[in-house]
């Protein structure tokens, strides 16, 4: 089992989640390179062998995101996150890419909770220990993002008319 190998193979998977998680390809190849360091120096402790890789690569590299997230402490605007996000929306689909707009337009701690629900399919209770906060926090977060969400939908439906 080559850990190069195994990056390799989960190398775009991993960078969707960066990217979706930080908003911006500077702060996300930061957390990616920072993973893949921290990755190889604990190779070792790997447990469950190279199906277990994805998993323990995912669970480093949000550590890192959120430690970006943690030291900018800041919203900004994001550019165009869609494009960097290929691989996580089925081909041209218009609604996919408006949906991932949206996303794009909330803020760091809001971001991060939509991504790990909805792309990364993960549980409530799942996202609670990625990111260490309590299950009500996470609740209490995903409530409020779909509810801006909604609400950037309905003026985009405004604008449109």
């Amino acid at each position: 089992m080559n850990y190069f190998t195994l990056l390799r193979a989960h190398q775009g998977y991993l960078e969707r989640i960066a990217l979706a998680m930080l908003g911006n390809r500077p702060d996300a190849e930061d957390a990616l390179q920072e993973m893949a360091l921290s990755g190889y120096e604990h190779f070792d402790q790997l447990r469950g062998g190279e199906h277990a890789f994805g998993a323990w690569m995912r669970r480093i590299l949000i550590r890192q995101c959120r430690r970006i997230l943690e030291a900018r402490q800041r919203t900004f605007p994001v550019d165009d996150l869609v494009a960097y996000l290929p691989g996580s929306v089925p081909g041209p689909d218009v609604e996919a890419q408006a949906t991932w707009e949206m996303v794009a337009r909330l803020s760091d701690h809001l971001r991060p909770v939509i991504v790990m629900r909805y792309l990364l399919d993960l549980s409530q209770q799942e996202i609670a220990d990625e990111l260490g906060i309590p299950l009500g926090t996470v609740k209490s977060r995903l409530g409020k993002a779909l509810e801006l969400l909604r609400q950037i939908e309905e003026e985009g439906r405004r604008e449109a008319l």
